[in-house]
């Protein structure tokens, strides 16, 4: 997640899994809690979030329905993200921030060995403390990882076969480094095959962007040097091509643009940065608010892919939410580079509805043929408040270009700004997609009634 800079405090952010669906002002965030006096001294511009009070019970099984209530607990969850195991794809993991955890905010992981029918703790545990943006990767073998921050940068892994997780440090940074992901190097024309990235900011120095590396995701941790030419970043979303080409992908709220740069030698060293976009709507006040995330405000930051296989592998796919061109709204783009990310397709909008509603928390990911996936919350279902969300997916088959018609997967509204809700963080900063085989695995946060705060859902979907 990403934290918002305040001119006294900096504030906060949030993060946050399986049936089968087929087919703008600054936000001012409270001071920091009592025992997070810490926070004073990181950067003004990041996401980490707000701390609850509510105390998280114990973790149980979910059962199986089209959408599927991972979590079902009291407390908050949201900025949430998924796994599907590349050697087995009934196995998957997901995690969240637990915000009702007593520490504040917490990592919890899930996992299920039955395609998501069923859920239970996978045994992950990191430790006392204030911890936050969780992101899951599986290598080719099967061995998982979570990149997550504790004021600083970790990542814990589980090697097949084994039931606990190893949990390390990897840059003890000035406090609260942000928005980070892990990408693994899966691929069997690489030559870095195996190596595992970290992408992330150093909000405490001007918000810069970084890959951290290693060969094989078990130790040997190295951080790139900045990657960003001029100005701030958050966001940063590294994502690998068949070739083992490392991109980092980000928002510079200031120049009002998302960037892209690349690395062909293992994150060692970077080139030069290049425009994907530049955005209508005011970035520049850092959280942006709307309707259905009005206190905690949104970021418009890319989530990215490059396809591994079909016609158009090797292509890099930029996702994100823009203001519409004529109305106030915000809608879901999605642009494509086939030179590196030097140049790029025109905008391509991906939702279909005619209401004017707003779209946003983009997830993008793909199945073993190619074909896209791309997810976000949509308010179409909710004229004219704009503040009820449901989750909408579409598919494309041709690399990005064109996009099948948009269909709903949750099966119940969630209003975030409804008395009861974790109304600080609302839906955190992002939410996960994964795809296996044939079919994806959708993952969000969701206050729908009869849910906690907010819980963790899932659900499958395929074209």
């Amino acid at each position: 997640m990403a934290r918002p800079k305040l001119p006294l405090h900096p504030a906060a952010r949030i993060f946050a899994l399986c049936g089968l669906v087929t087919a703008t002002m600054a936000l001012a965030l409270p001071s920091a809690p009592a025992g997070a006096s810490s926070r004073g001294t990181q950067g003004p511009f990041t996401t980490v979030p707000l701390r609850s009070n509510v105390t998280s019970l114990s973790r149980g099984l979910a059962a199986a329905k089209r959408n599927i209530n991972v979590t079902n607990k009291p407390g908050p969850q949201s900025e949430t993200t998924i796994a599907i195991d590349p050697t087995n794809s009934s196995h998957m993991l997901a995690t969240a921030n637990d915000l009702g955890a007593p520490s504040g905010a917490s990592v919890f992981v899930y996992e299920t060995l039955d395609r998501g029918r069923t859920w239970t703790d996978a045994g992950f545990n990191a430790g006392t403390g204030f911890c936050y943006d969780p992101w899951l990767a599986f290598n080719g073998n099967g061995d998982a990882f979570l990149s997550y921050e504790c004021s600083d940068q970790r990542i814990s892994f589980r090697k097949v076969g084994q039931t606990t997780w190893t949990n390390s440090i990897i840059v003890t940074s000035s406090f609260f480094p942000d928005r980070d992901n892990v990408a693994t190097d899966n691929s069997p024309t690489s030559s870095f095959k195996g190596s595992v990235y970290v992408g992330y900011d150093e909000a405490n120095q001007n918000n810069a962007a970084h890959v951290i590396y290693s060969g094989n995701g078990f130790g040997s941790w190295t951080k790139s040097p900045k990657i960003n030419d001029t100005g701030a970043t958050i966001g940063v979303n590294a994502a690998v091509a068949p070739d083992g080409t490392v991109y980092a992908s980000w928002e510079d709220w200031g120049a009002k643009k998302i960037f892209v740069d690349k690395s062909t030698n293992g994150g060692t060293t970077w080139g030069t940065d290049h425009v994907v976009t530049n955005f209508r709507i005011n970035t520049a006040s850092f959280f942006i608010s709307i309707p259905p995330q009005n206190s905690r405000g949104v970021l418009p930051m890319p989530f990215t892919t490059v396809i591994q296989n079909g016609a158009h592998a090797g292509r890099l796919i930029e996702t994100y939410f823009d203001k519409a061109v004529a109305t106030t709204n915000t809608n879901a783009y999605v642009r494509y580079s086939d030179d590196g990310g030097v140049t790029w397709s025109s905008e391509i909008q991906v939702n279909d509805d005619t209401v004017n509603a707003y779209h946003f928390h983009t997830a993008i990911s793909q199945l073993s043929n190619g074909t896209l996936v791309y997810s976000f919350y949509d308010t179409r279902n909710d004229q004219p408040a704009n503040k009820k969300t449901d989750r909408y997916v579409s598919f494309s088959t041709d690399g990005g270009a064109t996009w099948s018609a948009n269909l709903k997967v949750t099966t119940a509204q969630s209003d975030e700004t409804k008395a009861g809700s974790d109304f600080g963080n609302q839906y955190g900063d992002y939410q996960g997609s994964s795809g296996g085989g044939t079919f994806a695995q959708l993952v969000w946060t969701d206050s729908r009634t009869g849910t906690m705060n907010e819980d963790t859902f899932v659900a499958a979907v395929r074209p």
